[in-house]
Order: structure tokens, then C-alpha cells, then sequence
């Protein structure tokens, strides 16, 4: 009788260990469950962020071009100073084979333009 107790302890034991793992394999599955979902919305909200970049580089460009093809006094001097003030780094990682720019900006105080018309403090309007 002895050897049929000793298989019964065995088998309640795992049975008892069967269970551990079945509940450890439901945590995680659950884990993982909710790592896939952190990863779909971090995907949604990555997708959305590149469609208002997107949205905001086109909304500049328009306000940019809009603004080159108008006439207005000292819009050469503009024009000059936004260049000096962006200056672009470009690399070339042979490692690889990808180039790499970066863009400095320096932060230079630009002032409106006055008049040169009249002798008054007002800033032209354009």
C-alpha cells in the first residue's frame, strides 16, 4: 500500500504543478495580450502624429510659397537672414550608406522692418 500512496502524492502533485503552469501561461497570455495592444495604439497614435506632420510641413510650404510670391519692402533682407539663421549639416554614414542631415538653428532675433518713409516710430503694415 505503500507504493500506491507514494503514486497518489505523485499524481496530486502534479496535478498541483499543472495548474501552477496553466496559471502562469494565462498571465501570460494576458501579458502579452496587453502588450499587443499597447503596441496597435502606440502604432495609431505614431500614424496619426506623421499625418499632422505631414499636414503642418504642407500648411507651411502653402504660408511660405504664399509669401515668396508677394512684393513688399525688405522682403530680400527677409530672405537673406532666414538663410544665414538655417544652416543645414549634411553626413554622409558610409557604413551603411545613409545620409544624414541635420538642421541647426541658430537663435538670431529678427526685427520687423520700419518704414523707411517716414520718420516715425510705426512699423510699416504690409
Amino acid at each position: 500500500m505503500n507504493n500506491i500512496e507514494k503514486s497518489a502524492s505523485m499524481i496530486v502533485e502534479i496535478s498541483n504543478a499543472s495548474k501552477e503552469q496553466q496559471s502562469g501561461i494565462s498571465q501570460i497570455n494576458d501579458a502579452v495580450t496587453m502588450l499587443d495592444q499597447q503596441t496597435q495604439q502606440n502604432a495609431v497614435i505614431a500614424s496619426r502624429t506623421h499625418e499632422i506632420a505631414m499636414d503642418t510641413d504642407n500648411i507651411s510650404k502653402h504660408i511660405v510659397d504664399d509669401v515668396m510670391e508677394k512684393n513688399f519692402d525688405g522682403k530680400n533682407e527677409i530672405i537673406s537672414q532666414s538663410k544665414k539663421v538655417l544652416k543645414t549639416d549634411t553626413k554622409r554614414n558610409d557604413s551603411n550608406g545613409e545620409i544624414e542631415v541635420k538642421n541647426k538653428v541658430t537663435s538670431k532675433k529678427v526685427e520687423p522692418i520700419k518704414s523707411k518713409s517716414s520718420n516715425d516710430d510705426e512699423w510699416e503694415s504690409f
